[in-house]
């Protein structure tokens, strides 16, 4: 594989190959989605959705150490994982109407940042909980399948700013920019606000029972894959 030097990085000493996953993928995402793009600033409110997946879960670590009020979605029996990470509110992804209890949770305001990963029908609950005119939604994920928004929606409904996210295209377009994130990474981690990710492993031959599981949306953090 070939790819730009900002983009290789190095295993910290004493960390498993395993332990290492986050900082090639989700922990940049999350980063660069609540700083650079999303522009999160210490008492403003961040809505992260998926937040007991391995972006969501870094997500959550990261803005609360930026000052952050978090509210997150995770299905209900995730919830108590989410909230050890630091979650101020936790919404059930599932049988909630996002939008409104978070509306509620900020006295009509809405979310300063929303980290969407989802789509489907949640983008509408996303951008119906961001705040009007100075909110950001930051979409970096299509787990729940691709939604629409239309002009006349950004005009007359909602009128925020939607801001898309793909890592590699940062890494090529942007390096510059990607090397600031894995900078203030490297920063992260010295504090210990971030540390060797927990996986759960499975041997190579279980990739389809691993696949089936993240299909059910019953796992929590990343899973590895051991050849």
């Amino acid at each position: 594989m070939v790819l730009p030097a900002a983009g290789a990085v190095p295993v910290p000493t004493g960390w498993a190959d395993e332990q290492a996953l986050g900082l090639v993928v989700n922990w940049p995402t999350a980063l660069a989605a609540l700083k650079p793009l999303g522009g999160v600033t210490a008492g403003q409110t961040v809505l992260i959705h998926a937040a007991a997946g391995g972006t969501g879960q870094a997500a959550v670590k990261m803005a609360k150490h930026y000052g952050a009020t978090v509210i997150a979605t995770a299905s209900p029996g995730k919830h108590e994982v989410v909230r050890a990470l630091g979650a101020d509110h936790v919404i059930d992804s599932r049988g909630t109407d996002i939008a409104a209890e978070v509306l509620r949770l900020t006295d009509g305001a809405g979310a300063d940042l929303v980290l969407e990963s989802v789509g489907g029908a949640t983008l509408d609950a996303s951008l119906a909980a961001t705040k009007r005119v100075t909110g950001r939604v930051v979409v970096y994920g299509v787990a729940g399948g691709e939604a629409a928004i239309t002009n006349w929606e950004l005009v007359y409904k909602h009128q925020i700013h939607v801001i898309g996210l793909n890592i590699g295209t940062l890494i090529q377009a942007a390096p510059q920019v990607f090397g600031e994130v894995m900078g203030q990474l490297s920063g992260l981690l010295a504090a210990g606000v971030l540390g060797p990710g927990r996986p759960t492993v499975y041997e190579l031959a279980e990739g389809p029972k691993a696949l089936a599981e993240l299909e059910a949306r019953a796992t929590v953090g990343k899973l590895a894959l051991l050849p």
